[in-house]
């Protein structure tokens, strides 16, 4: 647009400035013609004694209308000007209102690009694309240029962990970490979490705590920012997505803050999509609880708890949250646990998600989830207690079964199989045979329902028999 305006103004002037030169020519001049200095001859429109017409090439190559003559001492600098020329005058004055309207014009254009720019900072930028080009390694190397910015380290009394910058919010930025990684700030909330981005080495920005979920083991944390930090919105792109598939075997890479020694990454594969793993309650909460999770080769070393592991697209598939250890030998001399080699678990994406909508959606501490408990069984996949559901199920013969029902009045029945959750399909036939979605996706599908929801009821769809009956649950709504 600037060009344009630039344009239209240097022609103008140019225009304007023809006609001046032309008026300028087509004055008469005074010609000296030698006999006197009174007498003077007026010459105009190319008409010039015939003695006095230079007719060499370079000269006839441009029109002469008049011709300064040998000077002498009376006549010295004979070219003409006209004086206090009204075309001048008008000629100038367009000119001038020209360049004053270009003027306003640029400083409009620059305020407008300013705010415009300033609004788009505040909101955040668009992630990077990725190329996937067939080629796993050079994927793996645009996935960790593309997303390791968004890795931030996370500190909180003693303990240093990491986090993923999920968006802009005006002048704040959200951050997703573990529960774990605040535990201290929990216990006293005089501990106050700290967050340094990706290549600001020598700044830890104090933060508050929107919320968490100690089950889970998902915080949400919110960082004070100026408008110069670049923050990708990875929540509002296509590279944070509930329903993002995957399988045994593919790869991923896992980024965070490695032994606090800043943020580095790792590839590896996925070595098991879907299973139960028992750990340790945290957050003052004694005893064992088991958790859906996904098996990883792609490190997730101490510190690394918070971080992200992507696939190959660069799609957040989940937060890196245990590491195993190997405590075989410690009673012995010398012994001492370590950590069990390319085996890592994460926290999938379907359960990471709606725990982090809700949150994001609190008012503030440990929100209140209906907790899908599950466990392992021997005789099935494992078992889920739904207490919003007022029953118990059991993965038996790739099937989604019902054990056990707590409200007598329940239209659920003990041996109903569980074939959808809302829309989501439980158990689907491929090549004539049951295929169960796995576990992780089940439980992410139950904890996007809650009684504060505003979207549709929660339907479970079971086969009892030949018969197929859709059960509508009201106080339940869809919420993320």
């Amino acid at each position: 647009m600037l060009t344009t305006l630039f344009r239209l103004w240097y022609n103008t002037v140019m225009d304007e400035q023809e006609k001046i030169n032309e008026d300028n020519l087509n004055v008469p001049a005074p010609i000296e013609d030698g006999s006197s200095s009174d007498e003077l001859m007026l010459v105009s429109d190319g008409e010039l004694p015939a003695d006095n017409i230079d007719t060499s090439p370079a000269e006839s190559a441009s029109v002469t209308t008049y011709e300064a003559q040998q000077e002498d001492e009376s006549m010295r600098g004979g070219y003409a000007s006209v004086k206090g020329s009204t075309v001048n005058k008008r000629d100038n004055k367009l000119v001038w209102i020209v360049i004053i309207v270009m003027t306003v014009m640029c400083i409009a254009v620059g305020i407008c690009s300013a705010v415009i720019t300033a609004r788009l900072v505040q909101k955040g930028i668009k992630p990077a694309e990725i190329n996937t080009n067939g080629v796993v390694q050079q994927n793996i190397s645009a996935v960790v240029t593309a997303r390791k910015r968004s890795i931030v380290e996370v500190r909180c009394g003693s303990l240093t962990s990491s986090g993923i910058a999920m968006k802009r919010d005006g002048k704040k930025a959200i951050v997703l970490t573990n529960a774990h990684a605040i535990a201290q700030y929990v216990s006293n909330t005089m501990t106050t979490p700290r967050v340094r981005f990706y290549g600001y080495d020598d700044y830890f920005a104090d933060v508050g705590v929107l919320g968490y979920d100690g089950h889970y083991d998902i915080a949400v944390l919110s960082v004070a920012v100026d408008d110069e930090l670049a923050v990708y919105d990875i929540d509002g792109s296509d590279v944070l997505s509930p329903d993002v598939e995957f399988i045994d075997g593919d790869y991923v890479v896992s980024i965070g803050n490695a032994m606090s020694m800043g943020i580095a990454a790792y590839d590896g594969i996925i070595s098991r999509k879907s299973e139960l793993l028992e750990c340790d309650e945290i957050l003052g909460v004694s005893g064992k609880k088991t958790v859906p999770v996904f098996r990883t080769t792609a490190v997730i070393n101490a510190g690394m708890s918070g971080g992200g592991v992507f696939d190959m697209q660069g799609r957040l598939v989940g937060l890196g949250t245990y590491r195993m250890s190997n405590t075989a030998g410690v009673d012995t001399e010398g012994g001492t646990a370590t950590d069990v080699e390319n085996t890592g678990f994460a926290t999938p994406i379907s359960i990471v998600y709606p725990v982090y909508k809700r949150i994001l959606s609190s008012t503030g501490g440990e929100v209140g989830l209906f907790t899908v408990n599950v466990a392992k069984t021997t005789s099935a996949v494992g078992r889920m207690e739904m207490p919003m559901l007022d029953i118990a199920c059991e993965y038996k013969g790739f099937n989604l079964t019902v054990k056990n029902v707590y409200d007598s009045s329940s239209k659920i029945k003990v041996g109903d199989i569980i074939t959808k959750i809302g829309d989501y399909t439980v158990t689907k036939k491929i090549d004539s045979y049951n295929v169960t979605s796995d576990i992780c996706g089940v439980t992410g599908q139950l904890l996007r329902y809650h009684r504060q929801g505003t979207g549709k009821p929660l339907t479970i769809t079971v086969a009892r028999g030949d018969t197929t009956l859709t059960v509508t649950f009201d106080g339940l709504c869809y919420a993320v």
